[in-house]
């Protein structure tokens, strides 16, 4: 397998296919999948599997998002060593060692959520959250935006998402999220294998631009699981919407912290689960 674009994160794999009861040979593209260590004050804390590209907005947005660092406030620096081979020894940690697959952050030690055990590597797999299941998710304050959205910019995002996605487009097996403005712009779409990564590329490009999360619009391709709605909260962003569905728990998670969770957003349908009144409606029930 060899890398064929020099701009996107794919690779190439010669292949066969059965089609119309006969066998063709054929090379096609796939997504790209390596390991990404995050460290902070020089404690690995995370080993992200992830399609490479956008390595900072990553790490700052896993980071807030999970509450391991309460805001972007708190962090120094964010230092990815890009293309550069790392000198140090090998560490035998089977996530390589390359810097490319390192981000390195220097944030204030007194500002670290002291329940986020920094001492525990999290191994994340693409798809997986990064959290187990606790009851003290429930607990967040809730969020006090009274931002509205017209449910036509949700039905316009909703359908021009996948215009953004160009690995996805050559290869599939991407996931996608973008953060929005009230009045529809797409501010950054990022692509990732994971969904949680997605999340975290494109509201770590916010956090790192100083761009507000309070009165913005998330729309992910996958999923809304608890621990999707539970980023949603650490970030402060009100309304999150996915042309999937959400599950039980993030509704629960939601309704307590007063976000406007949004499923099956496809072309002009869509279903409100939480807090409605973020969301308005034209007067004469049509959408785009």
């Amino acid at each position: 397998m060899e890398k064929e674009n020099a701009h996107l994160p794919l690779d190439s794999r010669d292949v066969k296919v059965w089609r119309d009861e006969h066998l063709e040979k054929q090379r096609v593209a796939v997504v790209a999948e390596e390991p990404l260590i995050i460290s902070v004050n020089g404690q690995r804390v995370a080993a992200l599997m992830r399609l490479p590209g956008d390595e900072r907005e990553l790490a700052a947005g896993f980071l807030v998002s999970e509450g391991i660092i309460p805001d972007f406030s708190a962090i120094y620096t964010i230092l990815h060593c890009n293309n550069e081979v790392d000198a140090s020894p090998a560490q035998d940690d089977q996530v390589g060692t390359t810097g490319r697959n390192r981000v390195d952050v220097q944030a204030a030690p007194e500002r670290l959520n002291p329940e986020a055990r920094l001492d525990v590597l999290r191994l994340v797999r693409a798809g997986c959250g990064a959290a187990e299941v606790n009851p003290s998710v429930l607990q967040h304050t809730p969020l006090a935006s009274a931002v509205t959205f017209d449910a036509q910019v949700l039905a316009a995002a909703g359908k021009g998402i996948r215009d953004g996605q160009a690995v996805h487009m050559q290869a599939g097996g991407t996931h996608a999220a973008g953060v929005y403005s009230r009045q529809g712009e797409c501010i950054v779409l990022r692509e990732d294998i994971g969904r949680h990564n997605a999340v975290d590329k494109a509201c770590g490009y916010c956090l790192l631009n100083m761009i507000p999360l309070d009165d913005k619009l998330l729309l992910c391709s996958g999923r809304l699981s608890y621990e999707m709605v539970n980023k949603v909260l650490n970030l402060g962003i009100p309304v999150v919407a996915s042309i999937s569905s959400p599950t039980g728990l993030a509704l629960q998670l939601a309704d307590a912290g007063n976000v406007t969770v949004v499923g099956y957003l496809r072309g002009s349908r869509m279903t409100v689960y939480t807090h409605p009144e973020r969301i308005i409606f034209p007067a004469d029930g049509t959408l785009l």
